[in-house]
């Protein structure tokens, strides 16, 4: 891992050491009413390398904490959010489970395990359909139901192991779920290919939903600008997020 990956990590390990600890009641409090839940869906395929990874958790890390994903955040009184890392068709490890996140201290305690998070694998190929197979589950562990449920699944190729998207979509009932998609072009070389190409792949065979986009990220070092964008979008959908 690089100096500069380390550099974020300690420091997000830094600002959750001075924050104040989670108060047990307020972390343990059910909302009274829940406007959005949303999956996070990290790829971390064979195609990733560990730099790449990293940069991914520490984008993440730093939209959560970004002032216009809080102050967005804060707008509609908090989400639920919980995050996966996936790769191979059995591969799926969750990095944190539904918490309902409704300012910073939240967002700092993700921070931390953001950047404490180990790997779950780095030699499995790009099992799309299982991952949001596995996205689709995590809908019925909600402490609370919510208006709005949406996955954010980000990754650099199409799906190469397993059951595909499309398959996926017709075993599982998607109704009222949105799938964004958030491809990074980093690894894209062929534009003759159809298929290798990810942003066309995931245009045709992934975002699904009534509103449901994509961003792009054309290497892992725009991942956080990107991962930033697709957040206020989410969590105010329409003329309010696209304004940010």
């Amino acid at each position: 891992m690089g100096c500069r990956i380390r550099y974020f990590l300690i420091l997000f390990m830094g600002l959750v050491w001075f924050a104040q600890p989670l108060n047990p009641e307020r972390a343990n409090a059910q909302p009274q009413y829940c406007d959005l839940a949303l999956v996070l869906a990290l790829d971390a395929s064979s195609s990733v390398d560990d730099r790449e990874y990293a940069l991914q958790m520490k984008g993440m890390a730093s939209a959560l904490l970004d002032a216009q994903v809080q102050e967005a955040i804060q707008s509609i009184g908090g989400l639920y959010l919980t995050a996966f890392e996936w790769n191979g068709l059995r591969k799926q490890k969750i990095i944190f489970d539904w918490i309902y996140v409704s300012g910073q201290q939240e967002a700092l305690t993700l921070a931390a395990i953001l950047a404490r998070h180990e790997r779950n694998a780095t030699n499995f190929p790009t099992a799309l359909g299982a991952a949001l197979g596995f996205a689709h589950r995590m809908f019925p562990r909600l402490p609370t139901p919510c208006a709005r449920k949406v996955i954010d699944v980000a990754g650099d190729g199409h799906s190469n192991d397993g059951i595909t998207p499309q398959e996926i979509y017709k075993l599982y009932d998607f109704s009222g779920i949105q799938v964004n998609g958030l491809v990074i072009k980093d690894h894209f070389t062929s534009p003759e290919t159809f298929y290798r190409d990810p942003e066309t792949y995931y245009r045709e065979n992934v975002i699904r939903g009534a509103g449901a986009f994509l961003e792009l990220a054309h290497t892992f070092d725009d991942f956080e600008k990107a991962m930033k964008k697709k957040l206020l979008k989410e969590i105010v959908p329409g003329p309010v997020g696209a304004l940010k």
